[in-house]
């Protein structure tokens, strides 16, 4: 038996992939580009090519011939969405569609989740009370939600038409270690490891701090996933949540206690976006039906990021990438 993770450099496919080390599954990893250090895991072999390419996908669905599929390679980036859109409906929605097609040609019977995203609730007319459910119509804001609500429609093509084992994760706001930097609190994380440790201005640049988010670590949403792929029939979605909202602002706090610094806050325009849901909270029922509840406190969380973001900064460092990366 083999196990695909698409997408496997990032914080969700680095869990999934540590998390299924040591299981007599032959794993291995497909994305753009080569892993860093700390995206590394070991026992895992990782291939590199274009989603957008079909012959690529081919090759690689020939060559792992895989039992289990995780698709995670996606643009990810909500507000990156806004500036490339056609780039994130090329990449979440075709690139999709070449990794099921070769699927449905090389392996028919493999199971695949394919890993959508709160967003695609967008608001509702109850936003401050509402906790939303697999069941509610999709409302999405963004080029990434659109994205990621038509990536449900083609899983589901796939699935009606051919007979695909097609599940659905739909996670709420996570994080945790290994985390980009290019999302909002990894990104402040970064920050107070920079003024902690390397004397840089006390100041966190940031936008707005107030919207809140139902928010877990990025490591129950990958033992989640990892769980319902192998319980769940085929079509079924999953909110991977936790129930609970918290502003972006207690968590900045969290992290300042955590860092055991002091700093001033400063408003950065390039970081706001103008169509932010100011809340999204999602109902983990049909989740925890299945047996699976988040394990791992927000404190934890914010804790093992900053540690793992001491260590990432150290060995950039000592590899001589002393410049800023947004990893």
């Amino acid at each position: 038996m083999s196990i695909l993770v698409t997408g496997g450099t990032g914080a969700l496919g680095y869990h999934i992939l540590s998390s299924l080390v040591g299981t007599t599954h032959d794993l291995y990893s497909f994305s753009d580009e080569q892993p860093q250090p700390w995206q590394k895991v070991d026992g895992v072999e990782y291939l590199n090519g274009d989603l957008l390419n079909f012959k690529h996908m081919q090759d690689v669905i020939q060559f792992v011939q895989p039992t289990h599929i995780y698709h995670l390679a996606s643009q990810s980036s909500v507000g990156l969405s806004y500036k490339k859109p056609y780039e994130t409906l090329n990449i979440n929605l075709l690139g999709t569609q070449n990794l099921l097609e070769a699927v449905r040609q090389n392996c028919p019977k493999a199971k695949v989740m394919l890993l959508s995203s709160s967003e695609i609730y967008g608001r509702t007319d109850h936003q401050l009370t509402y906790l939303h459910k697999e069941t509610d119509a999709p409302n999405p804001l963004t080029p990434y939600a659109t994205s990621k609500a038509c990536m449900e429609l083609l899983g589901n093509q796939f699935k009606n038409a051919y007979g695909l084992h097609v599940v659905f994760a739909r996670p709420f706001h996570f994080t945790g270690p290994h985390h980009s930097r290019r999302f909002v609190i990894p990104s402040i994380t970064y920050q107070l490891v920079k003024i902690k440790y390397y004397g840089t201005e006390p100041t966190i640049y940031s936008g707005s701090l107030d919207i809140s988010r139902d928010v877990i670590d990025v490591r129950d949403v990958a033992r989640g996933m990892i769980q319902l792929l192998n319980q769940s029939e085929p079509g079924e979605a999953y909110n991977l949540c936790c129930g609970k909202s918290y502003t972006f602002r207690e968590l900045t706090e969290m992290l300042v206690d955590i860092a055991g610094v002091s700093v001033d806050f400063r408003f950065d325009p390039g970081y706001e976006r103008s169509n932010d849901i100011p809340l999204l909270i999602g109902n983990p029922e049909k989740a925890m039906s299945m047996g699976w509840k988040p394990m791992i406190s927000i404190e934890d969380c914010l804790t093992d990021l900053f540690n793992e973001m001491v260590l990432r900064r150290r060995t950039e460092l000592k590899l001589g990438m002393g410049q800023d990366l947004r990893l």
